[in-house]
């Protein structure tokens, strides 16, 4: 009887055991869920307040959840795609590797993170997109997250990053190549003026040929002085020194001044086949312009010899046409032509088209770089109508104030003046014997005395010895002892009346312009050519 009281007591407590079990797997239960309602909904807020955006699919690839950030980036309602839109179909993915990523991780589980762009969202947007595996701890459902992050800025910074080496890369090869075009364009006229100058010592040398090995020499160091101006010019430009002079002049005048020059040396260019033209509208009145001539000049030049560079056989016409107060300049050629993905890089500076060791054509690719930098300088532009075999046509405008006169002008033709000075003394101030020799050759044909100062403290002190016979002062700027513009200085207090010309391998206009502020009367630059120095010494000369 006890053993069946004892074996019912027991089985009463198993059964309360087993009650208070399942109570507790009950409690344990809510308070999993509850633990796992207050975690999504942390979750979730947590999401609303990311700038990325993020999305959440069931197994299936339906969205169940899209944050802020996602909607708003793709222009979306949350009613438009919680449980009705499949992730795998969404229109803004469509066509795009990311639709195929998404559809490999909902069929096969396949993970992703990738970077690519939308072009239907906005202009140059580039995405980061994740797609994650998302698996339940407390049961067996599986999801799928997938967020997007915009990353257009880096790329942005990326792009400009590469870019920025890229172009420092070319520029370093464009450096490159237009050094060792420059030593071959400094070197072959060098080696013509060293080379002729050594035949000109044999004095068994026939007249003709000294005649012709003169002629080489000088014009090789014409062409030596062109690269010498091109290389000053493009720094000037670049640098904002360079100087405009406004001034009115007769347009006609100028053109067919740079018509002559390069008429004349058509020959000596192998070039005298070739047509060469100038046209310019008929009309009975002279036109005049208000801008800078010498830069006008200088880019017609440049352009011009560009043409001739270029240009084998046919033609090559210069010229304008006027219309409603409008000038529109142009040089025409028959030669190689510029190909069209080309036509952009021409006008920078260091470039050419045919860089390498077998160039055909000559030049360190600066001509067209300085065209362009004064045309933009005098507020103009310039257009290239160019096709490969058929030619290249430049037109340019600049602004410049227009009025027509009655009568057409003449060309004023230069004349050198006679140079008898045998009642006239000059100082020359300079240090080195050549140049001094130079000079005194270029002006023994007048007779002149001259007295050699050979600093800048022996100029002041042969000065104030000879104030009463010496007439006129070649100065040179850089000098020992004491230089140029403050021995000008100390020889106008001991005579204000005496003219001073400066004479110097300076040629930028701030130095020109400190020299006259100095007290210089006059500026000739070197290499001198005797007809200007003979002209700017007959115009400062004092009356006798």
């Amino acid at each position: 009887m006890e053993d069946k009281r004892t074996k019912q007591e027991l089985l009463e407590q198993i059964e309360q055991q087993n009650l208070f079990i399942q109570k507790l797997e009950q409690q344990l239960h809510q308070v999993s869920q509850s633990s796992e309602k207050d975690l999504e909904h942390r979750l979730a807020i947590t999401i609303n307040n990311i700038p990325l955006a993020i999305l959440n699919t069931d197994r299936h690839g339906y969205i169940t959840a899209a944050n802020p950030a996602f909607l708003k980036i793709f222009d979306k309602q949350s009613n438009e795609l919680i449980d009705r839109q499949n992730i795998k179909f969404f229109e803004p993915f469509q066509k795009t590797d990311l639709q195929q990523r998404i559809t490999q991780l909902i069929d096969h589980l396949t993970e992703f993170d990738i970077e690519l762009p939308f072009p239907e969202t906005k202009k140059d947007a580039f995405f980061r997109c994740r797609g994650l595996c998302i698996k339940s701890r407390i049961s067996e459902s599986l999801s799928f997250l997938i967020i997007i992050g915009d990353v257009s800025k880096r790329k942005l910074t990326e792009h400009e990053l590469i870019k920025a080496l890229q172009k420092a890369e070319e520029s370093d090869k464009l450096k490159t190549a237009f050094l060792a075009s420059m030593s071959h364009e400094i070197r072959t006229p060098m080696n013509h003026i060293i080379g002729f100058t050594e035949f000109m010592k044999d004095l068994s040398l026939p007249a003709y040929e000294r005649e012709e090995y003169a002629d080489i020499i000088f014009d090789s160091g014409q062409i030596l002085l062109r690269l010498i101006d091109d290389i000053i010019d493009i720094a000037k430009i670049e640098s904002g020194q360079m100087q405009l002079h406004i001034s009115v002049f007769a347009l006609n005048e100028v053109l067919f001044s740079v018509f002559k020059s390069f008429n004349d040396m058509r020959d000596r260019k192998g070039k005298g086949h070739i047509n060469f033209l100038l046209s310019i509208p008929e009309t009975e009145a002279a036109l005049f312009m208000k801008t800078d001539a010498v830069r006008l000049q200088q880019i017609f030049y440049n352009l011009i010899d560009n043409a001739f560079k270029f240009t084998e056989s046919g033609s090559i016409s210069i010229g304008y046409t006027f219309e409603k107060d409008n000038v529109s300049f142009f040089i025409q050629d028959s030669g190689t032509g510029i190909p069209e993905e080309q036509q952009e890089h021409i006008f920078k500076r260091f470039r050419q088209l045919d860089y390498g060791l077998t160039k055909k054509y000559g030049g360190t690719g600066l001509g067209l770089a300085i065209v362009k930098g004064l045309i933009d300088l005098l507020e103009g532009q310039i257009q290239v109508l160019s096709e490969p075999e058929k030619g290249t046509r430049f037109t340019f405008q600049i602004p410049g104030l227009i009025a027509q006169s009655t009568t057409r002008q003449s060309k004023a033709i230069p004349v050198t003046p006679l140079t008898n000075w045998s009642n006239y003394t000059i100082l020359i101030v300079e240090d080195e014997r050549t140049n001094y020799n130079l000079l005194m050759i270029m002006l023994r044909p007048s007779k002149v005395k001259i007295i050699w100062a050979k600093n800048g403290k022996e100029a002041i002190d042969l000065m104030e010895e000879n104030k009463a016979i010496i007439d006129l002062v070649l100065m040179d700027i850089r000098l020992p002892l004491i230089n140029g513009y403050d021995a000008t200085k100390a020889i106008k207090r001991i005579n204000a009346a005496v003219p001073v010309i400066a004479q110097t391998a300076y040629a930028m206009d701030i130095e020109i312009q400190t020299a006259m502020e100095s007290g210089c009367d006059g500026y000739i630059t070197k290499p001198i050519e005797r007809n200007l120095l003979i002209e700017t010494i007959a115009s400062h000369l004092p009356p006798k």
